[in-house]
Protein backbone atom coordinates (compact mmCIF):
# COMPACT_ATOMS: atom_id res chain seq x y z
CA UNK A 1 0.00 0.00 0.00
CA UNK A 2 1.35 3.37 -1.20
CA UNK A 3 -0.24 6.72 -0.95
CA UNK A 4 -0.36 6.99 -4.81
CA UNK A 5 -2.76 3.97 -4.36
CA UNK A 6 -5.05 5.95 -2.30
CA UNK A 7 -7.32 8.54 -4.17
CA UNK A 8 -8.43 12.11 -3.02
CA UNK A 9 -6.77 12.79 1.31
CA UNK A 10 -3.96 14.89 -0.84
CA UNK A 11 -4.32 17.53 2.64
CA UNK A 12 -3.50 13.97 4.79
CA UNK A 13 -1.25 12.27 2.84
CA UNK A 14 0.59 15.86 2.82
CA UNK A 15 0.87 15.95 6.69
CA UNK A 16 1.77 12.40 7.46
CA UNK A 17 4.50 12.59 5.28
CA UNK A 18 5.94 15.87 7.06
CA UNK A 19 5.15 14.78 10.51
CA UNK A 20 6.38 10.55 10.11
CA UNK A 21 8.42 9.30 6.84
CA UNK A 22 10.23 12.48 6.78
CA UNK A 23 12.22 11.80 10.43
CA UNK A 24 11.70 8.22 9.83
CA UNK A 25 13.48 8.72 6.59
CA UNK A 26 15.69 11.98 7.17
CA UNK A 27 16.44 12.17 11.29
CA UNK A 28 19.48 13.74 10.59
CA UNK A 29 17.23 17.01 9.46
CA UNK A 30 15.31 17.13 12.72
CA UNK A 31 17.26 17.38 15.50
CA UNK A 32 17.39 20.90 18.04
CA UNK A 33 15.11 23.51 17.09
CA UNK A 34 13.28 21.45 14.20
CA UNK A 35 12.67 17.87 15.95
CA UNK A 36 9.55 16.16 14.64
CA UNK A 37 6.34 15.87 15.82
CA UNK A 38 5.50 14.17 19.22
CA UNK A 39 2.59 12.38 16.92
CA UNK A 40 -0.75 12.42 14.84
CA UNK A 41 -4.30 11.82 16.05
CA UNK A 42 -6.55 10.65 12.75
CA UNK A 43 -10.03 10.70 13.77
CA UNK A 44 -13.68 10.45 11.86
CA UNK A 45 -16.00 8.37 10.97
CA UNK A 46 -15.51 4.59 9.58
CA UNK A 47 -14.76 4.35 5.88
CA UNK A 48 -12.94 7.82 5.77
CA UNK A 49 -9.34 6.08 5.05
CA UNK A 50 -7.81 6.29 8.67
CA UNK A 51 -6.67 3.01 8.28
CA UNK A 52 -5.50 2.97 4.54
CA UNK A 53 -3.12 6.18 5.48
CA UNK A 54 -1.58 4.27 8.43
CA UNK A 55 -0.46 1.52 6.46
CA UNK A 56 0.39 3.57 3.65
CA UNK A 57 2.54 4.82 6.19
CA UNK A 58 4.21 1.75 7.79
CA UNK A 59 4.51 0.58 4.09
CA UNK A 60 6.53 3.59 2.84
CA UNK A 61 8.78 4.28 6.21
CA UNK A 62 9.26 0.21 6.19
CA UNK A 63 7.95 -0.16 9.69
CA UNK A 64 5.48 -2.74 11.53
CA UNK A 65 1.48 -1.80 11.03
CA UNK A 66 -0.56 -3.55 13.59
CA UNK A 67 -4.40 -2.97 13.62
CA UNK A 68 -5.74 -3.62 17.22
CA UNK A 69 -9.15 -2.31 18.70
CA UNK A 70 -10.00 -1.05 21.76
CA UNK A 71 -12.60 -4.17 22.48
CA UNK A 72 -9.42 -6.80 21.63
CA UNK A 73 -7.36 -5.42 25.01
CA UNK A 74 -10.03 -4.17 27.21
CA UNK A 75 -11.03 -5.68 30.57
CA UNK A 76 -12.84 -5.02 33.46
CA UNK A 77 -10.69 -7.13 35.81
CA UNK A 78 -7.47 -5.02 37.23
CA UNK A 79 -4.31 -6.28 35.42
CA UNK A 80 -6.18 -7.97 32.83
CA UNK A 81 -5.51 -5.35 30.22
CA UNK A 82 -2.04 -5.42 30.64
CA UNK A 83 -1.99 -9.25 30.00
CA UNK A 84 -3.66 -9.44 27.01
CA UNK A 85 -1.47 -6.28 25.39
CA UNK A 86 1.70 -8.44 26.09
CA UNK A 87 -0.02 -11.33 24.67
CA UNK A 88 -1.29 -9.92 21.69
CA UNK A 89 2.25 -8.43 20.99
CA UNK A 90 3.41 -11.42 21.42
CA UNK A 91 1.50 -13.49 18.26
CA UNK A 92 1.06 -10.55 16.07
Amino acid sequence: MKFEDIASLDDAKNILQEAVLLPLLAPDLFIGIRRPWSGVLMFGPPGTGKTLLAKAVATQGKTSFFNITAASIASKYRGESERLVRVRKVFI
